[in-house]
């Protein structure tokens, strides 16, 4: 396989890359040894921002919809942490786009990230029955995106993370019958 490969400068073998035969996470052991005022001018909070990814779970149904009487949103988030450091996800804000409605909840549990990590984080919150009838009228065209606001610990110092405006993200609608009388367009 690797004489198939021969002549790149990047390889990616499960969750592990090389560069040249050398892992990453072994240059990131590497880099541990340095003393700490070091590493924090190297990973500055902006850095270790960058190396955690937030989106959406790739596969599956990632967000969910519920406009029956007790309307809800469920969304599955990917995080990757791609620094040399474990990291704790301490808290986080998700907005959520849909028909118009932004709809809000927060994640308060804290989860621990190793290095080279990815987990699922599961958040959902309710929506409103004036909001429910109002995505229900817009239930093809939803134009949904999603905005998270992550605080992490980490020993070298603590980071925020914003993913930004996300758009794309396509639901799955259920219970959009029971809105009886409303038309959807």
């Amino acid at each position: 396989m690797r004489d198939a490969l021969a002549g790149r400068n990047l390889l990616q073998f499960g969750s592990a890359m090389t560069v040249e035969g050398i892992s990453i996470s072994s240059i990131w052991k590497l880099l541990r040894w340095l003393p700490g005022f070091v590493l924090r001018r190297i990973f500055t909070k902006e850095r270790l921002g960058d190396l955690v990814v937030v989106d959406v779970r790739p596969r599956y149904e990632y967000a969910t919809v519920n406009l029956g009487e007790v309307s809800s949103f469920q969304i599955w988030l990917q995080l990757s942490n791609l620094s040399p450091f474990a990291i704790e996800l301490d808290r986080a804000e998700l907005r959520f786009w849909c028909g118009g409605v932004v709809s809000k909840a927060c994640i308060l549990k804290k989860k621990k990230l190793t290095s080279g990590e990815v987990c699922g984080i599961y958040i959902d919150g309710s929506i409103s029955d004036g909001q429910a009838n109002h995505i229900a009228r817009h239930v093809h065209n939803h134009g949904s995106a999603i905005e998270v606001d992550i605080e992490f610990n980490c020993s070298l110092h603590n980071f925020s993370k914003s993913t930004g405006h996300l758009a794309g993200v396509i639901p799955r609608f259920i219970n959009q019958h029971t809105r009886t009388g409303i038309h959807t367009g």
